[in-house]
Protein backbone atom coordinates (compact mmCIF):
# COMPACT_ATOMS: atom_id res chain seq x y z
CA UNK A 1 0.00 0.00 0.00
CA UNK A 2 1.68 3.23 -1.18
CA UNK A 3 -0.91 5.71 0.02
CA UNK A 4 -1.19 6.95 3.58
CA UNK A 5 -4.57 6.16 5.10
CA UNK A 6 -5.90 7.29 8.45
CA UNK A 7 -9.21 6.84 10.22
CA UNK A 8 -10.25 9.52 12.69
CA UNK A 9 -12.96 8.78 15.25
CA UNK A 10 -14.54 11.77 16.96
CA UNK A 11 -17.48 12.11 19.36
CA UNK A 12 -19.40 15.31 18.66
CA UNK A 13 -22.83 16.87 18.58
CA UNK A 14 -24.42 18.16 15.42
CA UNK A 15 -26.55 21.23 15.89
CA UNK A 16 -29.42 22.52 13.82
CA UNK A 17 -31.46 25.67 14.26
CA UNK A 18 -35.17 25.58 13.54
CA UNK A 19 -38.05 27.95 13.94
CA UNK A 20 -39.84 27.23 17.20
CA UNK A 21 -43.59 27.32 17.80
CA UNK A 22 -43.35 30.91 19.01
CA UNK A 23 -41.50 31.95 15.83
CA UNK A 24 -38.13 32.25 17.57
CA UNK A 25 -35.04 30.24 16.73
CA UNK A 26 -34.49 27.00 18.62
CA UNK A 27 -31.22 25.04 18.50
CA UNK A 28 -31.30 21.27 18.77
CA UNK A 29 -28.21 19.14 19.41
CA UNK A 30 -27.80 15.51 18.35
CA UNK A 31 -24.84 13.58 19.83
CA UNK A 32 -23.00 11.20 17.55
CA UNK A 33 -19.73 9.77 16.27
CA UNK A 34 -17.95 11.05 13.17
CA UNK A 35 -15.71 8.65 11.23
CA UNK A 36 -13.36 10.45 8.86
CA UNK A 37 -11.22 8.65 6.31
CA UNK A 38 -8.08 10.59 5.36
CA UNK A 39 -6.09 9.64 2.27
CA UNK A 40 -2.64 11.24 1.84
CA UNK A 41 -3.62 14.12 4.17
CA UNK A 42 -6.92 14.87 2.42
CA UNK A 43 -10.36 13.99 3.74
CA UNK A 44 -11.64 11.21 1.48
CA UNK A 45 -14.90 10.43 3.26
CA UNK A 46 -16.83 11.35 6.37
CA UNK A 47 -19.73 9.59 8.05
CA UNK A 48 -21.69 10.78 11.08
CA UNK A 49 -23.58 8.22 13.15
CA UNK A 50 -26.17 9.46 15.66
CA UNK A 51 -26.15 8.20 19.23
CA UNK A 52 -29.50 8.33 20.97
CA UNK A 53 -30.17 8.53 24.69
CA UNK A 54 -31.27 4.90 24.66
CA UNK A 55 -29.30 3.15 21.90
CA UNK A 56 -30.65 -0.09 20.52
CA UNK A 57 -28.78 -3.21 19.44
CA UNK A 58 -29.34 -2.04 15.86
CA UNK A 59 -27.61 1.29 16.66
CA UNK A 60 -24.68 -0.62 18.16
CA UNK A 61 -24.43 -2.92 15.13
CA UNK A 62 -24.44 0.06 12.73
CA UNK A 63 -21.56 1.64 14.68
CA UNK A 64 -19.56 -1.60 14.86
CA UNK A 65 -20.06 -2.21 11.11
CA UNK A 66 -18.99 1.35 10.23
CA UNK A 67 -15.89 1.07 12.42
CA UNK A 68 -14.99 -2.30 10.91
CA UNK A 69 -15.35 -0.98 7.34
CA UNK A 70 -13.27 2.10 8.15
CA UNK A 71 -10.48 0.08 9.76
CA UNK A 72 -10.42 -2.41 6.88
CA UNK A 73 -10.15 0.56 4.50
CA UNK A 74 -7.24 1.83 6.65
CA UNK A 75 -5.49 -1.51 6.11
CA UNK A 76 -6.05 -1.29 2.34
CA UNK A 77 -8.68 -4.04 2.27
CA UNK A 78 -12.09 -3.77 0.59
Amino acid sequence: MDDQRQVLVRAEARRITVTGVDGGAETLAYPGVTLTRVLDGTRADERWLPMGDEPSEIDDEVLVTALREAFLWRCGLP
